[in-house]
């Protein structure tokens, strides 16, 4: 390449002083295809290259400053983009005994939950929150949705140099204590948020049960007018689901669309039918800006006003199960029918451990127990766990984007150990089958930011975990 030409030198406006190679047999990188044999130059906290390990070398070669240093790092197995965790709550992470037990319904695990958050000191969420970050990282997440419901937990993320963002969470408001307290105590937490100096702020109106109408309303405008992202627990219980037919929309439901209702519990009361995600669309809460969890409750009429309203479903099989939604989310349908999807974990008080790989495969096992027969699968749910993440939290374009492996990128990337085969397409597909299904615990090196920040034996090099990653 000529160092010359006006158009290099934009793209590289200084010759490379540093650089760390990442090589491995297999890289995924997401946004483009598997790459054999490969490598991954990082410079500072960016990509610089991705190719072919022979590639990446050859076209260093002539970007690099006179006596630039360059570190080979070899890997064995997987390169990933760094793991996105759609949905969490990391400061439950102290609730862990919730998450073991066993309930009848949705409502006992309520009462379970509440009985546990109610005795804990709040003292607690600061270490609790961190401490679930800190596992997310080791299992190669690098960024996260988390609802922040304690404002001593609101760090979490950054204390580990994550991206992502930290939503905090609105809920148990009726209209009139919403207009008379609500905004005020919602505008003094954001404050407090923003001063210190958190990567990315959000907002979660809990979902339909816990807000009446009014927050409903006003949030997203509020949120909207701060440039800030939204994120609701929606779909999650049965008693969010409507009728489950095609002919029951906004537009032909003048029986409840062109009343004012106090909330959606009042609309539920007199048995109309409307879905919670009907609802909410109606109230103007839906919109590219906003990604939802769970999305269990969701007819085929929910599922195309998502869709319509470029809104994206964070998918939590095993914290449905634990919660007991009552059934389990139409994974089939959402991927047939071309639904923005990720994965979260949920918390660890509704799920066994925050390794979103665990939830992979649990969705891979329900794609295909609903039906779900396309040889992309793994394909798709790699798309969940990186990229999709990204794009639900609007973080997957620009010069900080996240989710993917390629030059400029933000370099964060996972190293995953498990058995590679690329002799034949088949073995590369039973590689990728493997790291879906299989590649919960397996992790063994996390970069953020282009810094090692976990490395349990992969490199002989020191992670950088007591350094402060906002340094």
């Amino acid at each position: 390449m000529n160092i010359h030409d006006p158009l290099y030198a934009a793209a590289h406006p200084e010759p490379l002083t540093q650089v760390t190679l990442y090589s491995a047999p297999l890289i995924i990188p997401v946004t483009g295809p598997v790459i054999l044999n490969g490598a991954i130059a990082v410079s500072g906290s960016r990509v610089v290259h991705v190719g072919t390990r022979r590639w990446v070398w050859d076209t260093l070669e002539s970007e690099l400053a006179a006596g630039a240093r360059v570190e080979e790092r070899h890997w064995h197995g997987v390169i990933t983009p760094g793991l996105v965790n759609a949905h969490t709550h990391l400061q439950y992470t102290v609730m862990a005994e919730v998450g073991r037990g066993s309930y009848g319904g949705f409502h006992d695990w309520e009462r379970a939950f509440d009985d546990v958050y109610d005795g804990l000191d709040g003292n607690v969420w600061r270490d609790s929150a961190r401490t679930g970050a800190r596992m997310m990282v080791q299992a190669g997440t690098t960024a996260a949705a988390d609802i922040v419901t304690d404002p001593e937990a609101a760090d979490a993320l950054a204390s580990q140099g994550m991206h992502g963002v930290a939503y905090w969470e609105v809920m148990n408001w009726r209209n009139s204590d919403w207009k008379t307290a609500g905004i005020s105590e919602l505008v003094g937490h954001l404050g407090t948020m923003q001063q210190e100096g958190l990567p990315s702020i959000g907002i979660s109106p809990h979902a339909p049960y816990t807000l009446e109408t009014a927050p409903f309303v006003d949030l997203p405008d509020i949120a909207r007018q701060l440039d800030m992202r939204l994120h609701i627990h929606l779909a999650e219980t049965p008693m969010e689901a409507g009728a489950d037919t095609d002919d029951l929309t906004i537009y032909s439901a003048a029986a409840w669309r062109d009343r004012h209702w106090t909330s959606y519990t009042e609309l539920k009361r007199e048995g109309l039918n409307a879905s919670a995600i009907q609802f909410l669309d109606q109230l103007g809460s839906l919109g590219p800006d906003v990604h939802i969890a769970h999305g269990v409750w969701a007819s085929a009429e929910d599922r195309r006003i998502l869709r319509q309203r470029g809104v994206g479903v964070a998918l939590c099989p095993r914290s449905n199960r634990i919660t007991v939604t009552g059934k389990d989310a139409p994974v089939r349908a959402y991927l047939e029918e071309g639904n923005l999807l990720a994965i979260g974990t949920d918390s660890l008080s509704s799920s066994p451990s925050l390794d979103v790989l665990d939830d992979a495969a649990m969705l891979y096992d329900l794609a295909r127990a609903q039906g779900y027969r396309a040889n992309d699968l793994s394909h798709r749910i790699i798309r969940m766990l990186t990229i999709g993440g990204a794009q639900e939290m609007g973080m997957h374009v620009g010069a900080g984007r996240i989710g993917q492996v390629n030059a400029g990128a933000t370099a964060d990337l996972a190293f995953f150990d498990i058995p590679v085969d690329i002799a034949s397409p088949a073995g590369i597909e039973t590689t990728i089958e493997t790291l879906v299904r299989h590649g919960a615990g397996t992790n063994r090196a996390t970069v953020i930011s282009g810094r090692l920040v976990y490395n349990h034996g992969a490199f002989n090099a020191p992670d950088d975990e007591t350094a402060d990653p906002r340094a």
